[in-house]
């Protein structure tokens, strides 16, 4: 349910149910009752119940949100990830310094996140590229990663497009790398936030250029997960792609790794 819709079932209450929103926000019965409810009070007091009701959906939805930022200069930014050595027998805690980093992006919350699928609705014609996918077995349609490569050989710097899923973890941090990286746009596509990065990587072109890479985060913030689509492509293919991409959220609970906090965001080759 969004304003719209709340706004125009508000508009038909009559004045019985309009003072009884009114006490609810602590107006005096008495003094509602003693003079006719005005064109603009009414309105006001519809705006007030609206967002009463906005807040207590979005508390039961569980909002989160996603910060994209430089770090700044001192700022202690150390994330760590524990994990099993099996020779030593103990567990070990590796931490990393990500004050360096170009940009970052953290995430506040509450409440479970699903794990996702996409199903692209429209791609560029790339029948000379190679292609890689992964996508559960009992479906293969609905897709968690698709890489479109010009130059296998090249890793992530001969990537025309990646897509995949990813997850804001309340206190995660996602950190990219390269000489640079800054935010060039944002906007909302209905319920979905909209971040574009253009990101210089450590690849090189076979002159010896530093690699431009353009990415695309596709964020909803009620649901708590977000989609990348990135690589050599330029924006508004990147746009093309995301507005004809189908999402499906699964029953299953996506699970942040265990002992860390904090991954890599990239367009690179497993």
């Amino acid at each position: 349910m969004n304003r719209e819709r709340l706004l125009d079932a508000f508009s038909e209450l009559d004045g019985k149910t309009v003072r009884s929103a009114a006490a609810l926000l602590g107006y005096e019965e008495e003094t509602m009752k003693q003079k006719r409810i005005r064109p603009i009070l009414r309105a006001a007091l519809i705006a007030a119940v609206i967002g009463v009701l906005m807040m207590g959906t979005a508390y039961a939805a569980g909002l989160f949100s996603m910060q994209a930022r430089t770090p700044k200069e001192g700022e202690d930014l150390v994330v760590h990830d524990t994990y099993y050595d099996e020779i030593l027998g103990e567990n070990v805690t590796m931490e990393l310094d990500l004050t360096h980093s170009p940009l970052v992006l953290q995430f506040t919350g509450e409440g479970e996140i699903h794990r996702i699928q996409f199903r692209p609705g429209w791609l560029p014609k790339t029948e000379i590229y190679a292609h890689e996918r992964c996508s559960d077995e009992e479906d293969k349609d609905w897709l968690w990663y698709y890489t479109c490569f010009f130059d296998r050989s090249r890793s992530g710097g001969g990537v025309e497009y990646q897509i995949e899923c990813h997850y804001a973890w309340p206190g995660f941090t996602v950190y990219m790398d390269g000489p640079s990286a800054h935010v060039v746009k944002e906007e909302d596509w209905d319920n979905l936030h909209i971040t574009e990065i253009e990101q210089q990587r450590f690849f090189k072109e076979p002159d010896g250029a530093p690699v431009t890479q353009h990415m695309l985060l596709l964020f909803n913030s009620g649901e708590g997960w977000y989609v990348s689509i990135g690589g050599r492509a330029d924006f508004e293919t990147l746009e093309h792609i995301a507005r004809e991409l189908e999402v499906r959220t699964l029953e299953e609970i996506a699970e942040p790794p265990a002992g860390s906090n904090f991954y890599y965001l990239g367009v690179g080759v497993g």
